[in-house]
């Protein structure tokens, strides 16, 4: 209490309540930019944290982080393109509601979801640090396979329809993630000679093509067959973002399910939040009693990814804080702003500068306090996104895409690969191949390859890491669990839709006598 104390008198200073409310907008407006992420915000901010006393400049740098993660999903739902990586769960759900005239629900879904799962893993971060980083330690690199196989295995859950189309999406994923080199020996595969490629594929820019150029070129497909109506057509109001307190009630336990999700691989080094809101979307899927409508427009599957990919937030602090281990991209950045205040990570930090790390705690708390009214009464006006005729919204769309990728390492074959995987996308969409297993084995295919190859080594050459350690074993078999288990369920359904017409006869025989058949 008494440190807690001491970082509320550090962080209740005007200046750094300034920056703090400044680097939620600023966030929050980069988040939702297709194309820009809150890396590049920090990575751009750090240096100029340097003018500032430590406890603004972390508390500034946090405001950044957790807004532009809420961010992601307003242009998810809006214009079904994730302004960040670990908003792409969120278009699968959130674009539908926006499409049924829902959008208003969804973003309150989304901002609610984002601020319990942002609060939950900074209470988490703030009492817990030192027995979660201690777990941590526990993990190498079969256990990060193992966590990657995981997220691996909801392929076959997210697959739409066709599950044979899923595989075949995921398979292509896999391919994808091989490009590049080999992690291990150095040797270029698949990269035709092309010197852009043997860092791999850009993420940010495939998304962007996948899901930005593909939302034009349908817009365009629709323009051309319409007779000019359309255009003129009103688009939907966002209305009201208060969703209600009946609804918050039966989102409680998916936004539980999803902070405790993200805040627990955001303990575990390198898996961040891609692997959260894929596993909180596929499980949440899994133990819902309408699993059947998610993908259709059902708000859990809004609620399940923005909770876990806020709740990711503090989690991945814990092993930077107390370790000094920077678990992902961000929490990397993070150290380097601390190394430029000239703090040193680890026990040392919460001996000597107690009143920064816990200003630093509770900078994470208030933040996602202060989302909670800039979602719910002024994402309400983001109507005028949707007002924008279809034609005119397709360039700005476009210019968005290209302008965001350019930008992020000014490379122009990254705006190539924007194009390439517009095409690959289309190709998806008139075929009617999902492209949401190619997203996970993308992001997850390279993790897995790469935690492979150490496990291997650290091994001797020999897979008996896979059964003789116990972390991994168990994460294996429930991945095993979550990939048969959609299979299962759809070959059961099939057989019992077979059998339907003979109860549905019977039934038609009995329906003019006024008697009902029993259940057996």
């Amino acid at each position: 209490m008494q440190n807690i104390l001491l970082g509320l008198s550090a962080l209740m200073q005007p200046q750094t309540l300034l920056f703090l409310f400044i680097g939620t907008v600023v966030g929050l407006i980069i988040g939702a930019l297709p194309g820009l992420t809150g890396n590049m915000a920090i990575a751009l901010m750090v240096p100029v944290t340097f003018t500032m006393d430590p406890t603004t400049g972390l508390a500034f740098l946090t405001a950044i982080y957790c807004s532009s993660i809420f961010g992601g999903s307003i242009s998810a739902i809006l214009l079904g393109i994730p302004g960040t990586i670990s908003s792409f769960a969120t278009t699968l759900d959130g674009y539908p509601m926006a499409l049924q005239g829902k959008a208003g629900t969804a973003l309150g879904v989304s901002t609610l979801s984002s601020v319990f799962g942002g609060v939950f893993s900074a209470i988490v971060l703030m009492s817990l640090t030192s027995v979660l980083a201690e777990f941590a330690l526990t993990f190498g690199p079969a256990e990060y396979f193992a966590v990657a196989v995981l997220g691996l295995s909801c392929i076959a859950s997210i697959g739409g329809k066709s599950i044979s189309k899923g595989l075949l999406s995921g398979f292509i994923g896999l391919f994808i993630a091989c490009i590049g080199m080999d992690p291990q020996t150095g040797v270029k595969r698949y990269t035709f000679g092309n010197i852009n490629l043997l860092s791999g594929v850009e993420m940010v820019a495939a998304l962007i093509g996948l899901f930005g150029v593909i939302s034009v070129l349908k817009s365009a497909e629709k323009a051309k067959k319409a007779t000019g109506e359309r255009a003129e057509e009103k688009m939907p109001d966002v209305g009201s973002t208060w969703i209600g307190w009946k609804m918050c009630a039966q989102l409680l336990p998916t936004w539980l399910r999803g902070a405790v999700i993200g805040t627990v691989v955001g303990i575990i080094p390198g898996a961040g939040t891609n692997v959260a809101t894929f596993l909180a979307y596929d499980t949440e899927k899994k133990i819902s009693k309408d699993g059947d409508t998610f993908g259709k427009g059902n708000p859990k599957g809004v609620a399940a990814p923005e909770s876990a990919n806020n709740g990711v937030t503090g989690g991945s602090l814990v092993p930077l804080l107390a370790l000094g281990v920077p678990g992902n991209a961000t929490s990397a950045l993070f150290l380097s702003a601390l190394m430029l205040q000239g703090l040193a990570t680890g026990p040392v930090l919460f001996t000597d500068h107690a009143d920064i790390v816990y200003a630093l705690f509770l900078a994470f708390f208030i933040c996602n306090i202060i989302m909670a009214p800039l979602g719910l009464f002024l994402l309400r006006y983001m109507k005028k996104i949707l007002s924008v005729p279809e034609s005119l919204m397709g360039g700005i769309i476009l210019a968005f895409c290209v302008t965001g990728v350019f930008s992020i390492a000014t490379n122009p074959f990254d705006v190539i690969t924007v194009i390439v995987f517009g095409v690959l996308g289309y190709v998806f969409y008139k075929f009617d191949i999902p492209s949401a297993p190619l997203i996970v084995c993308l992001v997850l295919g390279s993790m897995a390859e790469r935690n492979l190859r150490q496990a291997l080594v650290a091994n001797s050459g020999s897979y008996s890491f896979l059964w003789t350690r116990p972390i991994t074993l168990m994460v294996l078999l429930i991945s095993l669990f979550s990939f048969f288990a959609p299979i299962i369920s759809k070959a059961v359904k099939s057989a019992r839709k077979r059998r339907q017409p003979n109860v549905v006869s019977v039934n038609d025989m009995v329906e003019g006598s006024g008697e009902e058949l029993d259940d057996d």
